[in-house]
């Protein structure tokens, strides 16, 4: 019975986009906004060297 309350809350939370589901592994969307957040600094970091080492393939990769 508890297994099948635990799914009916699941479903609703990800039909409610409270959690979302990606690989079978359950994350809140402010777990996936805080990743979004990491992967935007480091690709500004990323672009940041490329200019600083006049890197134009790696500035043009990051940029287009």
């Amino acid at each position: 019975m508890f297994d099948s309350i635990l799914k009916a809350v699941t479903a609703l939370a990800i039909q409610e986009g409270l959690l979302v589901e990606e690989d079978g592994v359950l994350l809140s969307q402010n777990t996936i906004n805080l990743v979004n957040e990491i992967e935007e600094m480091n690709r500004q970091h990323l672009i940041d060297k490329a200019l600083a080492n006049n890197d134009r393939a790696l500035f043009m990769r990051l940029t287009s």
